[in-house]
């Protein structure tokens, strides 16, 4: 054999084996997931309005919903609208009230979702359940935020302080939706003013019953529009805000 030849025959010899790998199985298709069957009820509100109530998650709570808080969200949204109105502002046409199995808490509202615990709804239904429902159907006709962007523009506007939103919305729960026998009784030796929620609603209802009936709206149409500032209680019961608290605060005793 020539010698050329003997060299080509070692050189194949010394190359290593070279395997092609397998090409992987093709993957199993995973079926596709059902999308989740929404329990919705859904209720017409007069004026042209629409509250679903989603009970989903929480089917124990629907013969509730239709029995108890649908007649009560029906009728009082459209109370709530005619008593907080501004110039050119339009309130929600829908909302949506949405029980949650593991919801943290008791309710809380962005925007036009209102969002509810189980939990403490269950332990609630013959007592403060549907009011406390009602109080977030303010929160959704206020937009204080929302319908301030969607004026567009303008100057900065102010900060409307907690306790007076809060405030607002359990003045309409406490004095107005609730029966007058569960109405608060503030403590005289703690309570302030600023406390918020149904303190808060409790010194409200003392200036409009002695001060200015329309003070409430008056508020409300300036919070909307990012115009609240404290000075406006001076301007509407010829006292400042310090002066009507512990004005209220005496009342209480």
């Amino acid at each position: 054999m020539p010698k050329t030849a003997r060299l080509v025959v070692g050189f194949l010899f010394l190359l290593p084996a070279i395997s092609t790998p397998a090409a992987d199985p093709p993957a199993a298709e995973k079926p596709a997931e059902k999308p989740v069957e929404r329990d919705l009820i859904v209720a017409p509100v007069d004026g042209g309005y629409e509250i679903t109530f989603d009970v989903t998650e929480t089917p124990e709570l629907k013969e509730w919903v239709n029995a108890k808080l649908k007649p009560a969200c029906v009728t009082w949204y459209p109370k709530i609208v005619a008593m907080l109105p501004s110039e050119g502002f339009e309130p929600p046409k829908k909302m949506t009230v949405v029980f949650l199995r593991n919801g943290r808490g008791v309710a809380a509202t962005g925007g036009t979702r209102i969002t509810c615990a189980y939990n403490w709804f269950k332990d609630n239904l013959d007592g403060e359940a549907a009011g406390a429902v009602v109080h977030e159907l303010v929160h959704v006709v206020q937009q204080y935020g929302r319908a301030r962007r969607a004026e567009g523009g303008g100057e900065r506007p102010n900060r409307n302080p907690g306790w007076l939103v809060e405030g607002v919305a359990d003045w309409i729960r406490w004095f107005n939706y609730e029966p007058e026998n569960l109405r608060p009784h503030p403590n005289p030796e703690k309570a302030k003013h600023t406390d918020s929620y149904r303190t808060t609603a409790h010194f409200l209802d003392y200036v409009v019953r002695k001060y200015d009936k329309d003070v409430i709206p008056k508020l409300n149409a300036a919070m909307r529009t990012g115009k609240y500032d404290e000075g406006m209680w001076k301007d509407l019961t010829g006292k400042t805000l310090e002066e009507l608290g512990k004005e209220w605060k005496e009342s209480l005793k």
